[in-house]
């Protein structure tokens, strides 16, 4: 693919495991204006301090901190609790009004017993607000039951057409819910393969109906795939749904 052989080598390492087809159902002209964007974040932590010491302090709560670099030997033992804290970060950066740390891969943590820290990478990114909020939508819909906030929030984030068909909104919304698992189930365990194959055929969908996404997804794209990469390291369940409760009752303050 064109688009790989131009992305920068550290880009290339992160988006090596989400779903090609997400690179022909984004914008190409967005896709080409970000990657010089996404490259001084990277190499030259363009923007860098300044987002960091937001972040810090809008994820307080967590009691997570977040430090420039690291000093030390670093340990990287993934538990359950260390598990349960990363999808804490994960929730509550999508609540967060001033962007996402993207790189979630366990490289960037310190985990120890009774000790987490997160050494985040330059890559951060803002979504556009529209986007974020119906994400929220989708969360909000799919793990409280509401399928009509579900509906509307894959419609706001622009993997739905309000004008589409019944069932067809229907194939859309039982394709994306699949990267999640069973709403009803208390716990999850995170698998990167059954992720990507699940983004495929989302994907493939898309491009089925020839319809457009937005370069937003490719950011959500690299923040699930290091969000997976790392909770597969844990390989016991983890209780997903209990987490986002959590921290929608912390953080929904910021979308009100």
């Amino acid at each position: 693919m064109i688009l790989m052989k131009i992305l920068p080598g550290v880009l290339k390492e992160l988006t090596k495991h989400v779903p090609t087809v997400l690179f022909e159902v984004i914008e190409w002209s967005e896709i080409t204006s970000e990657i010089p964007k996404i490259t001084r974040k990277i190499l030259q932590r363009d923007g860098f301090g300044p987002f960091l010491k937001n972040q810090n302090t809008f994820l307080a709560p967590l009691k997570i901190p977040l430090v420039p670099e690291m000093t030390g030997a670093k340990k990287n033992a993934w538990t359950e609790p260390a598990g349960e804290k990363l999808l804490e970060i994960y929730f509550a950066q999508i609540f967060s009004p001033h962007g996402i740390f993207l790189d979630l891969r366990s490289a960037n943590f310190n985990i120890g017993e009774g000790e987490f820290t997160w050494i985040p990478t330059g890559l951060w990114a803002t979504l556009n607000e529209k986007f974020r909020l119906g994400l929220l939508k989708v969360y909000e819909g799919f793990y409280t039951g509401h399928e009509e906030i579900y509906y509307q929030g894959l419609i706001d984030i622009g993997l739905m057409d309000s004008l589409w068909s019944d069932e067809d909104k229907k194939k859309m919304a039982d394709l994306f819910r699949e990267q999640f698992g069973d709403a009803n189930t208390e716990n999850v365990v995170f698998s990167l393969e059954m992720f990507n194959k699940s983004m495929t055929r989302t994907f493939n969908f898309i491009l089925q109906k020839k319809r457009k996404i937005t370069k937003d997804f490719l950011y959500l794209g690299i923040y699930l795939v290091t969000l997976y990469s790392s909770l597969e390291k844990v390989g016991s369940p983890l209780p997903v749904k209990q987490i986002y409760l959590k921290m929608k009752k912390e953080f929904e303050h910021a979308v009100s």
